[in-house]
């Protein structure tokens, strides 16, 4: 059973990525088709919703045995392998809901394109929703993972009422919660000591690269 787990739980990534990559890719290609694209996008939703809400349903049978140590497990795959899904989507939303708004304002500067730029607003009102949307799926299998060992960490690890809100908190903010995560694993369960070594030094990385772009 657990190697089925595992499977699904990569398929449920597969997919993700897979979708992120069609949404992406195929308004670019020549076979471009409005009605499948739609079509196809509802296929994807439907598919990625029977695998979210199955990995949901995991994420509760592994609190009800309070097998800490596959929902660990379980959550730092999900963090690490969904975040960059996660940041991709959010920024393609604000790209979406930032540039239809600004070209629409623009259109209205134009006589010749003043009555079409309402209907550039409305879907860019419309349309970024979604991205959000998909987003949050995106994040949903983590987030159940890190309900459920929160819950553990006060049942098992004595945490108060406080803790647990101020963790919940915090894996609701992409990246933040990937680092809250580690804390949590490595503070009170003693797990994740690699994991939280390999993100220092992407962290550190990163950091001296924007320090360097910017000077």
């Amino acid at each position: 059973m657990k190697h089925l787990s595992w499977i699904l739980r990569i398929f449920h990534i597969f997919v993700l990525y897979t979708w992120i990559a069609f949404i992406i890719l195929l308004p670019a290609s020549p076979i471009f088709s409005l009605q499948l694209y739609v079509l196809l996008n509802i296929l994807f939703a439907l598919v990625f919703t029977g695998l979210l809400i199955t990995q949901i349903v995991e994420a509760f049978k592994i609190f009800k045995r309070e097998d800490s140590e596959q929902c660990i497990k379980a959550f730092l795959f999900f963090k690490y392998s969904s975040l960059p899904a996660i940041l991709s989507l959010l920024a393609i939303f604000l790209v979406v809901l930032l540039g239809g708004i600004g070209l629409s304002f623009v259109l209205l500067v134009l006589p010749a394109t003043l009555f079409i730029a309402p209907f550039f607003f409305a879907l860019s009102l419309v349309v970024a929703p979604l991205f959000l949307g998909i987003s949050f799926m995106a994040g949903l299998a983590g987030l159940s993972y890190a309900i459920c060992l929160i819950i553990l960490s006060r049942k098992q690890k004595g945490w108060k009422v406080g803790q647990c809100i101020l963790h919940f908190i915090f894996q609701w903010i992409p990246g933040f919660d990937i680092l809250d995560g580690l804390y949590i694993t490595v503070r009170y369960w003693h797990r994740g000591k690699i994991l939280s070594i390999i993100t220092a030094i992407f962290v550190i990385f990163g950091l001296t690269f924007i320090l360097f772009m910017r000077s």
